[in-house]
């Protein structure tokens, strides 16, 4: 029985980082939610079916309902041999198409996203014409009024 026990390989735990971008459209934030579907709670399914075991993942920081992001990062730990830099490919094989992992990469066991530098850039678009475009109805404030953009840039100081 001793012997067996030498043979078998120990499973160890790796930590892998994700880069992720999503369209937050369809998603209730990143936080998983109990009315809805988040970009965490999908993360966490694919994960799990992907590697066979459950997954929990950290994210950097929430976003709220709607949100897109373009980088988001997360981590999660896994026994899994599967080399952290391929797990993106495989994610995102089984994600929905408004959610792509950008990169996977392995690091230290005790890096943690919200314990590192960085830091969030909010984008507001606002679409000025005589009609609204249908395709920037998801991604923008349409008007059709005048805007005065040194004011706006005057305001947008106190942010």
């Amino acid at each position: 029985m001793e012997a067996e026990k030498g043979t078998q390989l120990e499973k160890t735990t790796k930590r892998v980082r994700l880069t992720v971008a999503y369209d937050g459209t369809n998603y209730h934030g990143w936080q998983i939610q109990n009315n809805g579907i988040t970009i965490e709670s999908e993360l966490n399914r694919c994960l799990t079916d992907l590697l066979r075991e459950p997954v929990e993942v950290i994210g950097a920081s929430r976003t709220d309902s709607g949100v897109h992001a373009l980088g988001n990062i997360a981590v999660f730990d896994t026994t899994s041999r599967m080399p952290a830099e391929k797990i993106s490919y495989a994610l995102n094989q089984r994600l929905p198409e408004d959610i792509r992992i950008q990169k996977s990469e392995q690091v230290p066991d005790d890096w943690h996203p919200r314990r590192c530098d960085s830091r969030k850039t909010y984008e507001y678009r606002i679409y000025r014409a005589q009609f609204p475009m249908p395709v920037k109805r998801l991604y923008s404030l349409f008007t059709y009024y005048e805007l005065d953009v040194n004011r706006m840039q005057e305001a947008a100081a106190y942010l």
